[in-house]
């Protein structure tokens, strides 16, 4: 047998997430595809996060259990020959044969790729979220202040388990503007965690968008917080096309990117 972390990056437009459905093109699906198509059987699979369909990763690691041994850069190049254009294996590397790839994991970043602009974009339509009109991006970044810290996020995700702790640590949350075309720039969201809630960073970009119009009060965020109600806030969600899984970090092991 042999262990194997993959990395991999994937154009989420045309997939119903990560996990594997019935009926859907999701990536785990078309990676269990590629796999049996070059004779490599998974006797176990785990990834580092389950995306949201129309999401995209740069950085979702996946473990491996394989029925045979496997050379990492092989097994790299052979899936690479064989997968969509939308996935591509950036990383191979042999691994511990306790490896999971979401519970060793220490710590996830995520990025949100906003860009206010009232005119109508072409290029990056897949990849971020438009919205009309200039935002307050200060006022944003003192709201994402607020955001670290270990807190009961109730309000803005629910767990991955039925009756699950929605406690979490957010290490850093960064909000800056940045240049993307001639004709305008991006505001970019990202939050450093331990781990997410489904729903919470796009749950989290829809609160800090709604600052930065001036639809929602910095004070209501802050109650949100410190006073989490029983159920999901009302906020806006962003949507799931802006979001970009970004990075994984385990122990020992640089930060994948």
């Amino acid at each position: 047998m042999a262990t194997i972390r993959l990395t991999l990056e994937y154009d989420g437009s045309a997939f119903s997430g990560w996990q594997r459905q019935p009926h859907a093109r999701t990536v785990e699906g078309v990676l269990r595809q590629a796999l049996a198509a070059i004779g490599a059987s998974p006797l176990a699979m785990t990834a580092s996060g389950r995306t949201d369909a129309g999401a995209h990763a740069h950085g979702q690691v996946v473990g491996l259990t394989l029925d045979m041994e496997w050379d990492p850069e092989r097994l790299r190049a052979a899936l690479n020959a064989t997968l969509p254009h939308d996935v591509a294996v950036v990383a191979a590397e042999p691994a511990d044969p306790q490896f999971h790839a979401r519970y060793d994991a220490l710590r996830r970043t995520y990025r949100y790729v906003v860009v206010p602009r009232s005119t109508r974009i072409a290029v990056a339509r897949q990849y971020a979220w438009q919205v009309r009109g200039p935002l307050d991006v200060e006022a944003m970044r003192r709201a994402a202040a607020m955001l670290a810290g270990t807190r009961d996020f109730a309000a803005f995700g629910r767990s991955p388990r039925s009756g699950g702790s929605t406690v979490r640590t957010v290490y850093s949350v960064d909000v800056r503007q940045v240049a993307i075309t001639p004709q305008g720039s991006a505001v970019l969201v990202d939050v450093d965690a331990d781990a997410f809630l489904y729903g919470m960073m796009r749950s989290f970009a829809g609160a800090l968008v709604a600052i930065g119009e001036g639809r929602m009060d910095e004070r209501e965020l802050a109650r949100l917080l410190t006073q989490p109600p029983a159920q999901r806030a009302r906020l806006t969600v962003a949507p799931a096309h802006g979001l970009h899984q970004w990075a994984v970090t385990y122990p020992s092991i640089p930060e994948t990117r």
